[in-house]
């Protein structure tokens, strides 16, 4: 008969707890004064000596395997990076180290307090760009308002004279569009009147429409060129990165940049090309904007981010606000009964929702008004174009994108939010669909009261015994942008050795899928740094870091055997401890039972093992009864795991244990052994 015999054991190897001694108490500080560590991540200052410190780092990222994120050699010498326990104890140890400091997160305030006597308007409220008490801050970007112009002495607006396109002298509002507009884009927060959605804009008044709010192709192209010329004038401080265009009319089928006949079309390539992004106005017709043989211009374009209006009356969602009192006859959060929508694929790649029923906003003269139309929805966009750029002299997720780029972010934002949070859509969106109807879901800019944050892991923080093949998630408290957050996630083995891998999404919670299975019985750190910022730019309020340990896995084979019943016929234990062709043979009883009875006795098996499997492999020259079981040492007895009929072919059985692991291990800690019984009867 062929034996052979393994044991598989899955260890846990306990951590040792640190012990702390006492010192001297002192009074906590208020929890808003507390520094903020990084986990992980610290500061390395050389001496003074360190005539080259670039050169200095390099050696010790090559000596000590780590990569710095940071490198400082004027107002100090040094650098910043993610190091493992053994790193910084061998860099404090360096003598040309002066210090070395944990890396402190801070964090800027990305909204202000409304002074006393502003208010926020609904729509810029439904689109969560601002709340009853907080606005968002100025945008760092110039945005255009190609318009009736804007009233140029509105003590709510920061605005400048950019050109006239429909005559002489400034670009002075005489219709109040235009100042409308331009009021909804970036009205400040000055302790009077309304607040835009980038409150305090700088806004470049480009007059293209006359006093009766008519204009040309002429006037619009003028506009554009004008826009166009402030990228590459020489003057980086009038260079217009978002333009608004609340204003069209009919045009020609569409056709690509490269092919096109349409003069605005072939302006708004060129000027898109330079790097601005436009956010125009679907229309006020109530029928399909991108028909193809009437397209309505420029709203047609697939290069302009195109606004559809949805009716707000009380800036929440809900659809519980009532009729709006300028229009009684829409309904709150659905889609306007005047706004134009899309109806094709090419369409409905660049549209996008937004209020537009009875918006409250600047008008000429000093003066406020409320009016409706797809005019007013697209400034909302605008303003939140402008901020995904930048925000009070901050880059935002939208910097360094092109206008393309920036008009898929903004979709996906609002699609991300709708699907986070289904009830802040609309009547008409795609989630509450209009048969043949397509208004987009409704822009979100996502001004947030509290940062943020992890709101769960896996593995546990502190798990032990965790397999080798698994994979680290981490869940969010909302939708998260998935570039920088997959850059803020580290995973890091004990010796300082970062681990590659995927990622992958589902809603909230990422997932790391490590390229290589893990390594047995070692622990690692996953972290996610500050830097993992939600779908507004608002960055992770803390960092989170958590550890676990992977399980240790053994092979034991046996170490003796006894035979109870039968007799030795050749080899022994060490013909069980591989599947090569060597035998362990024991001859049966005389009896009419014909009986083989022995056990293989494992040493070395720890009592704290988390698994326990048995694996045998043998025939017999007669069909016998065969059971395997494991002994007991608790009750004294025999556990069986299998029973089957085995004859002339081999037969292989391989098993786990249940139950409480530890009464399979002789003794109660440390290492013991492991009895696995082979009994064959006729």
């Amino acid at each position: 008969m062929r034996r052979t015999i393994r044991i598989l054991v899955l260890a846990l190897v306990a951590a040792v707890p640190a012990l702390a001694g006492a010192g001297v108490v002192q009074a906590a500080p208020p929890a808003d004064r507390v520094p903020r560590d990084i986990p992980g991540k610290y500061l390395v200052i050389y001496r003074d000596g360190v005539t080259d410190a670039a050169q200095k780092t390099e050696r010790l990222e090559r000596a000590r395997g780590f990569r710095s994120e940071q490198r400082y050699g004027r107002a100090v010498k040094g650098f910043a990076a993610r190091l493992s326990a053994a790193q910084l104890s061998a860099l404090r140890s360096d003598p040309d180290v002066a210090l070395v400091a944990p890396d402190r997160a801070v964090r800027a305030s990305d909204t202000v307090q409304i002074l006393t006597g502003d208010a926020s308007p609904t729509g810029v409220r439904r689109i969560e760009a601002a709340t009853a008490a907080a606005v968002r801050g100025p945008s760092s970007v110039n945005v255009a308002v190609l318009d009736s112009g804007v009233d140029l002495g509105h003590p709510d607006l920061n605005v400048v004279d950019g050109a006239n396109c429909v005559g002489a002298g400034p670009a002075q509002d005489e219709n109040g569009h235009g100042t409308h507009v331009a009021g909804t884009i970036g009205a400040e927060n000055d302790g009077s009147g309304l607040t835009g959605v980038a409150p305090g804009t700088r806004l470049f008044a480009v007059k293209v429409l006359d006093a009766a709010g008519n204009g040309s192709w002429s006037s619009i192209i003028c506009g554009i060129d004008w826009v166009t010329a402030t990228r590459s004038d020489g003057d980086p401080a009038n260079d217009i990165s978002v333009a608004n265009m609340s204003l069209g009319g009919p045009g020609d089928p569409v056709q690509g940049c490269a092919t096109t006949s349409d003069p605005m079309h072939r302006a708004i390539c060129a000027s898109t090309a330079a790097g601005v992004t436009y956010v125009v106005a679907a229309g006020n017709s109530g029928w399909d904007f991108d028909y193809a043989y009437a397209p309505d211009v420029p709203a047609a374009y697939p290069e302009v981010l195109t606004v559809t209006a949805v009716t707000d009356s009380d800036g929440k969602a809900g659809g519980v606000g009532g009729a709006p009192a300028c229009r009684t006859a829409e309904r709150d959060d659905v889609y306007a009964s005047f706004s134009n929508f899309a109806t094709t694929a090419a369409g409905q790649a660049h549209t996008v929702a937004a209020p537009g029923t009875c918006i409250s906003s600047t008008w000429p003269a000093g003066g406020y008004a409320a009016i409706s139309g797809t005019s007013m929805a697209a400034p909302h966009v605008a303003g939140a174009v402008a901020l995904c750029l930048g925000e009070a002299a901050k880059a935002g997720p939208c910097s360094g994108l092109a206008p393309a780029q920036i008009i898929g972010r903004m979709r996906s934002d609002a699609q991300g939010h709708t699907a986070a949070v289904p009830a802040y859509g609309f009547g008409g969106d795609p989630v509450r669909p209009v048969s043949g109807r397509y208004y987009g879901y409704l822009a979100w800019v996502g001004i947030d009261a509290t940062a943020p944050v992890v709101s769960g892991i896996t593995p546990a923080s502190g798990a032990t015994g965790v397999s080798s093949s698994t994979s680290v998630t981490a869940t969010f408290s909302e939708p998260m942008q998935r570039e920088p957050t997959q850059a803020a996630f580290s995973l890091v083995r004990a010796d300082g050795q970062p681990q590659a891998g995927s990622f992958s999404w589902s809603a909230n919670t990422m997932t790391f899928r490590p390229s290589a299975p893990l390594a047995a019985g070692s622990s690692y750190t996953a972290t996610i740094t500050t830097d993992a910022a939600d779908l507004a730019g608002n960055r992770l309020g803390a960092a989170r870091t958590w550890s676990f340990k992977t399980l240790t896995t053994a092979t034991a084979v046996p170490a003796a055997t006894v035979i109870s019943r039968g007799s030795a016929r050749s080899g022994g234990a060490a013909q069980l401890g591989a599947d090569d062709g060597a035998w362990y043979a024991v001859n049966s009883t005389a009896s009419s039972t014909y009986t083989t009875d022995w056990y293989a006795r494992v040493t070395g098996v720890p009592n704290s093992l988390l698994s326990l499997r048995v694996a045998y492999s043998g025939k017999n020259s007669r069909t016998c009864s065969q059971t395997v079981s494991l002994y007991r040492w608790s009750t004294a007895s025999w556990v069986q795991l299998d029973a089957r009929s085995v004859g002339t072919t081999e037969i292989l059985v391989d098993k786990a244990a249940g139950g409480t692991l530890a009464d399979y291990v002789s003794g109660s800690s440390g290492d013991g052994e492991v009895r696995v019984r082979i009994r064959c009867t006729l």
